[in-house]
């Protein structure tokens, strides 16, 4: 009879922690120019969706953007500094036995004010805002930077370049390049340009998402306030669709993501109602704007749970990380009433 409950309680705990989500990782870029002092870790109770005390980890300067591993042992976060002299990309290997990451790289992004990192191919790509600029590191083995390689773009027509965003295709043969000053997007293979799409003076390109059947790419239009939707072809992007995401003229779009089941995309929007816009997507691939959401003041980066529960926002200049339960068949939002407080969060990533 004992070893029959004995299998009966083994049983039940076995099937509550099947059914229980275990807490996400979530790390936390900032700038440290108000009270921060680098990358914050905090856990995520997805079943009571509850945040824990945020946990400075990397002590380091502005790092605003960050990119991990696919197995989460390195993390890549830029120092945006203002000037070129200062702005770096930082590596870090994690050992887990000791659960602390090591710095192993600090290398030059030679163009100012690297607001984006990205990882393809063997190397990490940063966007340089001030720069005008691209810059290529190769990744060794064992994590570590070579030294980067700048490709500048030159001012167009008065418009001055100002990269923002390097996104990986969805076949990961390439990437795109957003540039806000120029209001273009490049594709690049390696070294090489493969196309580039001109959007009208004012769009201002930030960020990307794609489809999941790899066939649609979204770009948020900073300036404009403006999603435009394009097909992707062999030969670049044909623009097929643009909507309105920021309604009142507050010209600061900041962040785009598609919920994990393709059928709902959202899109930050700063300066003015500060929200997030949710856009229903059709089968073609095309939005149909069905709700907006207020958040904390400057929603620069915002980032779903994986299993799109929740809706996590980096509220800047609220100085808070803001959660929000989402509905799965609307794709509405709810605040939740959590919030978790610390200076200037600017970019969201979960840990694996």
């Amino acid at each position: 009879m004992r070893r029959i409950i004995a299998l009966i309680v083994t049983a039940m705990a076995v099937a509550c922690s099947a059914t229980e989500p275990k807490p996400l990782t979530l790390l936390i870029g900032t700038y440290t120019n108000d009270g921060s002092r680098g990358i914050y870790r905090t856990q995520f109770d997805a079943a009571e969706g509850k945040l824990s005390a945020a946990e400075l980890i990397i002590e380091v300067d502005n790092p605003s953007y960050l990119a991990l591993t696919e197995d989460s042992r390195y993390l890549y976060a830029v120092s945006e500094g203002g000037r070129s002299e200062g702005s770096a990309l930082n590596a870090y290997r994690y050992d887990a036995a000791k659960d602390r990451f090591t710095p192993i790289s600090r290398k030059a992004t030679y163009g100012a004010s690297p607001c984006y990192v990205a990882l393809h191919g063997g190397y990490a790509y940063t966007a340089n805002y001030t720069g005008g600029s691209l810059t290529r590191f190769q990744i060794a083995e064992d994590g570590t930077l070579g030294e980067g390689v700048e490709q500048k773009y030159e001012p167009k027509e008065g418009q001055r370049s100002h990269v923002h965003g390097i996104f990986v295709a969805p076949d990961e043969k390439s990437i795109y390049v957003t540039d806000l000053g120029r209001s273009e997007i490049y594709q690049i293979e390696g070294d090489r340009e493969l196309s580039r799409t001109a959007l009208p003076a004012g769009v201002g390109p930030r960020h990307m998402a794609f489809s999941k059947d790899g066939r649609v790419a979204y770009a948020l239009g900073e300036l404009s306030g403006t999603v435009s939707v394009f097909d992707i072809e062999p030969q670049g992007l044909r623009l097929k669709q643009t909507i309105a995401s920021d309604s009142v003229g507050g010209k600061g779009c900041a962040d785009i993501h598609l919920s994990p089941d393709g059928r709902y995309l959202y899109a930050s929007n700063r300066l003015k109602e500060d929200g997030i816009s949710t856009f229903r997507v059709g089968e073609d691939g095309t939005l149909c704007k069905v709700g907006y959401t207020l958040t904390g003041v400057h929603p620069r980066n915002f980032i779903l749970t994986p299993e799109g529960d929740y809706l996590l926002v980096a509220a800047r200049d609220s100085n808070s990380v803001e959660v929000y339960a989402r509905d799965s068949a609307t794709g509405e939002l709810q605040f939740t009433g959590e919030r978790l407080e610390l200076s200037r969060p600017v970019c969201l990533k979960w840990m694996k």
